[in-house]
């Protein structure tokens, strides 16, 4: 299935460039259901809510950054724009809800919903973080 994706995707080449603007759409609909998805199973292990919190954010953020490695690109990480922090505020969304409401599903898809927005917004908007300063 892998070597035909990879043929499809080299014949297609095209065609799959015309996509951004859907890669990029279910690439925020995925680091927000993978956020949600590891910090849950952290949970499930009895860790703490803190803990689950990062532990859903390297879920979601590692999948990216192996993406990127892959078709040698800097990974979104390691530039300004705003991608592991829209996981991590909804990790802590998650959290709190969870520790206030008793609807799972619910909680989830308004924490991804949160997380997908955020990831959007700050793409369509141009927001970034400031890059650290090494002296």
């Amino acid at each position: 299935m892998i070597t035909a994706g990879i043929l499809v995707a080299i014949l297609l080449r095209h065609r799959v460039a015309k996509l951004q603007k859907t890669m990029f759409l279910f690439d925020a609909i995925g680091i927000g259901l993978y956020t949600i998805l590891g910090l849950q199973k952290t949970l499930e292990y009895g860790l703490s809510p803190a803990i689950a919190v990062m532990m859903g954010t390297v879920s979601a953020v590692f999948g990216g950054v192996v993406r990127d490695v892959l078709v040698n690109r800097v990974p979104l990480i390691f530039r300004k724009e705003i991608y592991a922090t829209a996981c991590f505020a909804g990790g802590i969304v998650y959290i709190v809800l969870q520790s206030q409401f008793d609807h799972p599903i619910f909680n989830m898809l308004l924490a991804m919903g949160i997380i997908t927005t955020l990831r959007i917004s700050a793409v369509l908007r141009k927001w970034s973080l400031p890059l650290p300063e090494f002296k």
